[in-house]
């Protein structure tokens, strides 16, 4: 503990706690059977993804236990304008591990956060033309993906995919999810880039998402995928122009550059994106923490609550989100997270013993028998 947070051995300040460091409350006894689970259920989960969340968990669990039920994670601002953390945190682990961390509670996230951005840049653009267009024929697809979202992806996927794919029914609405992220930072047919979880810079084309051929000339050829595309190009130009109007500091910062040395719109893009949802996200606690409300932990476009928020404070902190950042798009949706239950881990762990018990009584068995000589 000393070695990695040595400042806590020092006794600092709390505010300087605070400055350095974020507190994520730890539900114990859900990480513990979420390592049984691991252990002894999961059949879904590669080794080497295994190995590394059971790695994760156990890191968690010792840290909260000599820290009072938290765990520590290392503030690592990125000059993209998001906050990462140094090492294993509640952004890097997987969501199952992250819903055993902390345990009972509420994520709200915003719905469709990055095409929501660039949507609240539409009225601009349609007034800088001057010439009368209606916003809604303009953006149809975008507005239609924003929504009606579960239509849309269900009619592209039908047509994307059909009866004859090679790929899984349950996995292509995932592939579909991540082509459309990719085509909201700039991505076409074979370019695209944007900053994963960990703060690096990830560059997978369409081709590495949708890789199956026949299934990618249709995404790429629907009427409703080639609206979307022309319409986020459109208001990736509009951006990028304003840019150039009255943000030209950042054609020259060395980080948002090609490694040419040219400025790069998609990471022009991402820097600006970024930076404004940290804004929303933190208007969204300012206007909670009103309330009595305090988050347990934010991942990006996503916050975690103990206990529910009422219709009147969510319609409330969108009203404000709204209001105060010019954007009429800016919706939350919320799911609940359940911990993992230890009412069994008794149980499993003397299955667990019992199923070794009987793999070793059968290894004897076998060294006895094949020891025995034939009279």
């Amino acid at each position: 503990m000393n070695l990695l947070f040595p400042e806590f051995k020092q006794r600092i300040k709390s505010e300087e706690i605070e400055e350095l460091f974020d507190l994520v409350p730890v539900d114990k006894e859900s990480v513990k059977s979420y390592i049984i689970w691991l252990t002894t259920e999961s059949e879904k989960i590669s080794q080497e993804k295994k190995d590394q969340a059971l790695r994760q968990a156990r890191i968690i669990l010792a840290i909260s236990s000599v820290m009072h039920g938290y765990y520590v994670q290392r503030k690592k601002p990125s000059l993209f304008g998001r906050m990462y953390y140094e090492g294993t945190s509640v952004q890097n682990i997987n969501k199952e591990l992250r819903r055993a961390v902390l345990g009972n509670c509420f994520e709200y996230d915003i719905r469709s956060s990055v095409v929501a951005w660039k949507m609240g840049w539409a009225k601009q653009y349609i007034d800088a033309r001057e010439q009368g267009e209606d916003l809604r024929k303009v953006f149809s697809a975008t507005l239609n993906f924003l929504e009606d979202k579960a239509d849309f992806m269900g009619t592209v996927q039908y047509f994307t995919f059909g009866d004859t794919s090679p790929v899984h029914k349950d996995l292509q609405p995932k592939l579909l999810k991540q082509a459309f992220t990719a085509i909201s930072f700039g991505a076409r047919q074979n370019t695209t880039g944007w900053q994963n979880e960990s703060g690096g810079w990830t560059n997978p084309a369409l081709v590495d998402i949708i890789k199956n051929g026949a299934d990618r000339e249709r995404f790429l050829a629907d009427p409703t995928v080639q609206a979307y595309i022309n319409e986020q190009s459109i208001l990736d130009t509009h951006l990028y122009e304003l840019v150039k109007a009255t943000r030209r500091d950042l054609l020259s910062k060395s980080f948002l550059q090609t490694p040419s040395g040219r400025p790069s719109k998609s990471k022009i893009l991402a820097y600006l994106y970024q930076h404004d949802e940290t804004e929303v996200m933190d208007i969204v606690c300012e206007v909670a923490a009103q309330h009595g409300r305090e988050p347990i932990a934010r991942v990006h476009d996503a916050i975690f609550f103990k206990h529910k928020l009422s219709v009147d404070l969510r319609h409330e902190i969108e009203m404000t989100m709204q209001d105060q950042t010019k954007n009429p798009y800016w919706r939350l949706s919320h799911k609940q997270l359940e911990r993992y239950e230890p009412r069994y881990l008794d149980l499993k762990m003397d299955e667990a013993a019992h199923k070794e018990r009987i793999r070793q009584e059968t290894i004897r068995a076998r060294e006895h028998y094949a020891n025995l000589s034939v009279d």
